[in-house]
């Protein structure tokens, strides 16, 4: 006899919440470069300041393509934790795999209105694709996953090596151009990044590896219990972050202009770049997994509001990037064409201050997000009713 699907839990581990706080201000930094003219694979301009230099080469050496994998091993992860949990309630396979399809297409769904309305390369819709193409393995055994694993991983060496040298080629800035909202035409880019934006990032960004990598570190529950695996979360703090530091190196030189190459050793060092993300963010996964450990026992207020963040993660993603468009886009407030480097990411900074403040507010009184407070309902309403 099989149980029901049942509701979300309202336990909740310090690791994954923390480390999705702290994520959502790397992913506003990305989004305000991105609005500032700074994106990946941007050159530094003649005449640029040292403190925007700088703030460009740190950029690319630990925040471009590291915020983003990090956050989609979570996703994985957070899949993975879902479905053993409905394992263990008792609910039939199918019952579960409907679960898992129904809140795909619901992220995809939230995530086409975002990038309609605010940003077209937002990541919603790709996590919704994500789930949907790669989520029956979480019902195949270990040993699926990881020959999945190896698999996707060559396949991307060839994908991403091909995208990020077509990109250069095509020249960099054109991946950057972002839509207004007074034209036919600023509409249509908009649409047309609905529908296209999730393929790109689906081939040119290793997306569908580091969904899995998520799955095979749920399937082993590194992030719910961080101190049973401690010296395993240990190395890959310590080897993810070194491989994706050594491997951002080349593409930062570029993007502060000490380093200029052909189109093809370019495109190469940026792919390098993209795809040793998948390393840098394992490993910072793994840090704030042994972080929570340090903090778990008492945290503080700070603490506290961070990972309040991460319980919310999808509303303040969504708070975060109306935000950040608001103040930045040439086309509303329209700070982002008189500043760089470092005014993007102050503003992005301060705008995730607001949202740690906002969520220890809602935490403090008991609220949802209510993104994600919508999207449970969606998700669960068949089984609620």
């Amino acid at each position: 006899m099989t149980g029901a699907v049942t509701g979300p839990t309202t336990t909740r581990k310090l690791a994954p919440d923390l480390a999705r706080g702290v994520m959502l201000l790397l992913i506003a930094m990305a989004y305000a470069g991105v609005y500032a003219g700074v994106g990946f694979g941007e050159v530094r301009p003649e005449g640029l300041g040292v403190p925007d230099t700088v703030a460009r080469f740190v950029t690319v050496l630990v925040l471009d393509n590291r915020a983003f994998p990090m956050f989609a091993i979570l996703y994985g992860y957070g899949l993975a934790w879902m479905v053993a949990r409905q394992r263990r309630a008792g609910a039939a396979e199918g019952e579960i795999r409907r679960l898992l399809r129904r809140r795909s297409l619901l992220l995809i769904a939230f995530g086409a209105v975002h990038a309609l309305l605010v940003f077209p390369g937002e990541i919603l819709t790709s996590y919704g694709l994500a789930g949907l193409v790669v989520g029956w393995l979480l019902f195949r055994p270990d040993r699926t996953i990881r020959k999945a694993l190896v698999l996707l991983a060559l396949g991307y060496v060839v994908t991403v090596g091909l995208a990020m040298t077509g990109m250069w080629a095509a020249g960099p800035a054109a991946q950057f151009a972002l839509p207004g909202y007074s034209s036919a035409a600023d509409w249509t880019t908009r649409l047309a990044g609905v529908i296209f934006s999730p393929l790109l990032i689906a081939l040119a960004y290793p997306l569908f590896l580091l969904v899995v990598l998520g799955f095979a570190a749920g399937r082993r529950g590194l992030l719910d219990d961080p101190r049973a695996h401690r010296p395993l979360l240990r190395r890959i703090a310590v080897g993810g972050i070194a491989v994706s530091l050594l491997g951002a190196l080349p593409a930062a030189l570029i993007g502060a202009g000490a380093v200029a190459l052909g189109v093809v050793p370019t495109g190469l060092l940026l792919a390098l770049q993209v795809l040793t993300g998948v390393c840098g963010g394992a490993g910072y996964a793994a840090a704030f997994a042994l972080l929570a450990l340090r903090l778990e026992d008492r945290p503080g207020p700070l603490t506290r509001a961070v990972a309040a963040v991460g319980q919310r993660s999808l509303t303040f993603y969504l708070f975060d990037s109306v935000l950040v468009a608001l103040v930045l886009h040439t086309g509303l407030l329209g700070l982002g064409a008189h500043v760089d480097s470092v005014g993007a990411l102050t503003v992005a900074l301060g705008v995730w201050l607001l949202a740690v403040a906002l969520a220890a507010w809602l935490a403090r009184t008991g609220r949802p997000g209510p993104a994600d407070a919508l999207m449970r309902r969606l998700v669960y309403r068949r089984d609620a009713a």
